[in-house]
């Protein structure tokens, strides 16, 4: 085995799969200890404004962390090909997570701090989230295995909005802090706020836009592939 080029092919995703699995246990640790003080200022009101919307964040919490540890090793050729009933029970734990994290966040999307926008691009992303993991089901029931790869690419984009949440939240309040006291009057508050509602659709519209990318790159190469095989050779 060429060690270089096996690390090169795999480091994009052992790199998603690393902050796939760190983001979601530094997320989930806040809401194991069910004490809302340590929640952070989107979610802690959560804890004392109604029981539904309690249970609600805790479901969508850790169903969302299970689909987003999860996810990355259903992209792994060799778990596909070896061991073919695991990768299929993980599907299965793996959508089911989807479809409890998408209803879930219906729940908690309503009356979110970042205001009518913010509830849009939580509810917008929920919606896409549950039909590509519709069109995934349906696609592999269905026989069509490239098909199914590809909407569980644009689901795992989604998924993955749980992480890029975090991450697009920490640039931005870093490139706004500068501007506290003369943009935001001194309230962290205000600015929290602020990049929350922009964070609502940033976490996951590029996301989409990079799966769409791969997959049509993907469907290139083998097009390119099949083309060349089936050229008459001289």
């Amino acid at each position: 085995m060429n060690r270089p080029n096996f690390f090169k092919k795999n480091f994009p995703w052992g790199l998603m799969a690393f902050f796939a699995i760190v983001i979601a246990v530094t997320a989930l640790a806040p809401y194991a200890t069910f004490n809302s003080a340590n929640f952070n200022n989107a979610t802690m009101r959560f804890a004392t404004e109604t029981n539904l919307k309690f249970i609600g964040l805790f479901v969508h919490a850790f169903s969302s962390g299970i689909a987003l540890v999860i996810g990355p090793f259903q992209f792994l050729q060799r778990l596909r090909d070896r061991r073919p009933i695991l990768h299929r029970w993980m599907g299965r734990i793996y959508l089911t997570s989807v479809l409890i994290g998408g209803l879930s966040a219906f729940v908690i999307a309503p009356g979110l701090i970042s205001g009518l926008v913010g509830e849009v691009g939580l509810m917008s992303l929920a919606a896409l989230w549950l039909w590509t993991g519709l069109m995934a089901y349906i696609n592999i029931r269905a026989g069509n295995v490239e098909v199914h790869r590809n909407w569980m690419t644009r689901n795992y984009a989604l998924t993955f909005a749980g992480v890029m949440l975090r991450v697009w939240m920490g640039i931005l309040i870093t490139t706004q802090m500068p501007m506290l006291e003369t943009k935001y009057a001194g309230d962290f508050n205000n600015l929290f706020v602020e990049v929350y509602r922009v964070v609502m659709w940033l976490s996951w519209v590029p996301n989409l836009i990079v799966a769409e990318w791969i997959i049509q790159r993907r469907q290139a190469l083998q097009t390119s592939f099949v083309t060349a095989k089936t050229l008459p050779r001289y």
